[in-house]
């Protein structure tokens, strides 16, 4: 953790650099949130798991009614500079409610999941179908704010960390084949609506904004449409393209990013430190994920597992988007680079699920303990 937030620090001291601006602000910001974030990390350390999943369905419904607090007490400025209403002002700082939603959405889930186990001693195809028809009916709330809110990027983590909690609870596989073959289906249909005229219409009337289409048209053609709208990730590749092996050499000038700060944070340390210094930065994601999967493993407890691998698909598919979408090999989603972009939000609130998961071995819950071998895994054999 100290390496990743001195390397926040960092990042966002250098993208304000790079900019021509004072750094001196963004990175006493950086540093509050730094800081708020390690208070925070170890606060939740030491509340023991069983009272957060007893008490999970409250914090889901606190973090639903801040997110549809939205729809009145939202943030102006940023409403005009990107059209939607996904952060409230307080002061100087603005939270992004979604943030803190995934921590609750983690651990009401696993509780459902827990007290599902619990109840059925002998899991049949048709448990475990009432089952995810019964997650899925709690997760509506949530996935129709993230609609209204027009965050399709932040849905697909919540999609992530629910397929991944399927997975490790062993749903049996026709029904994880059936769920994985109607979301394929919903992209390529979504696919087909985003390149063809009348497919734009519908959208349209499901409330799709420009911008997103545009996103996907840019990403399929990026060259095509470089001084319009794919003009943001053509910069990226750029600019990570000129960092080469090592860095880009002192006399470079720099490639200008839009929003480089946030969205676009690889971009600094690719350009910066070339391949070698990205490797790196990759590499301490999948150290820090092998800490949280061991974590879990340790405390040989179901629940335990459930919260830690629920929560770092999340944080995979994050990284996975991100970095990604700054190469050029997926589409701009307006996912942040956990730990890194701007934004104190997503800082403290992934310090808050690390808490909780480096706080099991402190406090593992009393759910049955048992084995995870693949062979033993219902949904396989």
């Amino acid at each position: 953790f100290r390496s990743l937030f001195l390397l926040s620090i960092w990042v966002q001291h250098q993208a304000s650099v790079m900019d021509g601006n004072d750094p001196s602000g963004i990175v006493f910001r950086q540093i509050v949130f730094c800081v708020l974030s390690a208070i925070a990390l170890f606060v939740t350390s030491l509340i023991p798991t069983n009272l957060l999943l007893r008490f999970s369905g409250l914090l889901y419904v606190l973090a639903l009614g801040l997110m549809a607090s939205l729809h009145w007490f939202y943030d102006q400025t940023m409403f005009e500079q990107t059209h939607t209403k996904r952060w409230i002002r307080i002061g100087d700082f603005t939270i992004q409610p979604s943030e803190f939603m995934k921590v609750a959405f983690m651990l009401f889930m696993v509780y459902l999941t827990l007290v599902y186990e619990k109840r059925k001693a002998e899991r049949t195809i048709k448990s475990d179908l009432i089952y995810v028809t019964k997650i899925l009916l709690y997760s509506i709330p949530t996935f129709l704010l993230m609609f209204m809110q027009r965050d399709f990027g932040t849905s697909l983590v919540f999609i992530v960390m629910l397929g991944a909690l399927f997975i490790i609870s062993g749903v049996h596989w026709k029904i994880l084949t059936v769920v994985i073959g109607l979301i394929a289906a919903l992209g390529a249909i979504l696919l087909l609506l985003v390149f063809t005229e009348w497919g734009n219409r519908v959208l349209f009337r499901l409330h799709f904004s420009q911008y997103q289409l545009d996103r996907v048209r840019a990403w399929a053609d990026p060259l095509a449409y470089q001084d319009s709208i794919a003009f943001q990730q053509v910069r990226s590749m750029w600019a990570i393209g000129s960092g080469g092996l090592l860095g880009a050499p002192d006399t470079h000038t720099t490639v200008y990013v839009p929003v480089r700060e946030s969205d676009m944070i690889f971009t600094v340390i690719g350009e910066t430190y070339g391949f070698l210094g990205s490797t790196l930065v990759i590499f301490l994601y999948f150290y820090l994920i092998y800490q949280i999967i061991f974590a879990a493993l340790k405390t040989n407890n179901k629940a335990s597992v459930y919260i830690a691998i629920t929560y770092v698909f999340g944080l995979v598919f994050q990284i996975f988007e991100n970095i990604g979408a700054a190469i050029g090999l997926l589409p701009l989603t307006g996912i942040p680079l956990p730990f890194l972009s701007q934004g104190g939000t997503s800082l403290i609130a992934i310090s808050i699920a690390m808490g909780i998961i480096f706080g099991l071995e402190k406090f593992p819950t009393k759910a049955k303990k048992r084995s995870y071998a693949l062979k033993e895994s219902r949904g396989l054999t």
